[in-house]
Order: C-alpha cells, then structure tokens, then sequence
C-alpha cells in the first residue's frame, strides 16, 4: 500500500480539480451540441440519453483502471519475490 503523504494528497487534489474542470467544459459542449443537432422538444431526451452513455463510459473506464491498478501490484509483488531471494 503506498504511504499517504501531504504531497500525494495535494497532487491528487489537483488532479482532481482538474478533472472535474474539464469535465464540466465537456457539459457545456455536449449540451450545445445537442441543443444545435436536436429539436428543443426532445432536447431533455437526448441530455438523458447522453448522461447515460456518458455514465457507461465512466464505469467502463474506472474499471479498466482498477483492474490495470490491480494486475500491477500483482507484477510489482512478484518482481519483489524474485528479487528478494
């Protein structure tokens, strides 16, 4: 387990900050987009149906990094192992 430190809590706060900025430009976007392609009586529709999508992607990608995260550790344990014999 990594060792928590100021310094890791401050980058990951930053990181974070980041993220959510940009998150929230990519809102702004994909809402005028689809305001732009979609007639404003089903606007609401396709905001839902893009939060969706949006959701599902999210999932698929904090899951395929806690799976990177996980089979890493796992090498990183057997590179000890070996190394410690």
């Amino acid at each position: 387990m990594p060792k928590i430190t100021i310094s890791n809590i401050i980058q990951t706060s930053i990181v974070t900050a980041f993220t959510i900025a940009t998150a929230l430009i990519w809102k702004d976007v994909i809402v005028e987009f689809i305001e732009l392609v979609f007639p404003s009586e089903g606007a609401l529709l396709y905001k839902f149906i893009a939060a969706i999508l949006a959701t599902g992607l999210v999932i698929v990608a904090i899951y395929a990094v806690l799976e990177t995260e996980s089979e890493a550790d796992k090498v990183i344990k057997r590179m000890k192992r070996r190394n410690g014999r």
